[in-house]
């Protein structure tokens, strides 16, 4: 069972608007004209999610529907980047993001590998909250350990 978050950190660059909602049929279909109002929105999630950086930590975020998900950047299978993977709904109803490298699906709910099956491996999930605002905010369990060297700084 993952850690409960003990802290949620803003996500500075990006808000909840700006964010590609995967289950508008409508903004599927247009997901490669999307024009945003921010260049740098628009750059980061101009095919699907939306990378960012929060708690030093590489983040790939998508909304669908309501709600936001957010996981590892990285693909645990072969360190693929998941925000430029297609968000699918499987035959179960479960939401997927498929890796763009080698198309495994992790759910995004629980960041479990849905395919290919039989493998024990998942990607690492953080739950996010919205602000009314639309700010979001990602929960960690921790704050990253730089923050308390003098590296990097």
């Amino acid at each position: 069972m993952p850690d409960e978050p003990k802290l949620f950190l803003p996500v500075s660059d990006v808000k909840y608007g700006d964010l590609f909602d995967w289950s508008d049929p409508l903004q599927k279909k247009l997901k490669h004209t999307r024009i945003s109002r921010r260049p740098s929105v628009s750059r980061q999630n101009s095919k699907t999610g939306t990378l960012t950086e929060c708690n030093d930590v590489q983040i790939a975020l998508f909304r669908y529907g309501e709600e936001v998900f957010a996981l590892d950047e990285k693909c645990p299978h072969a360190g693929g980047p998941l925000h430029l993977g297609d968000i699918e709904t499987l035959p179960d109803m479960s939401v997927c993001v498929r890796c763009p490298w080698h198309s495994w699906r992790f759910e995004l709910k629980t960041g479990q590998v849905r395919q290919p099956k039989g493998r024990q491996i998942s990607a690492k999930i953080y739950p996010v909250q919205v602000k009314q605002d639309g700010t979001l905010l990602v929960g960690f369990s921790e704050l990253n350990s730089k923050y308390f060297t003098d590296e990097d700084f």
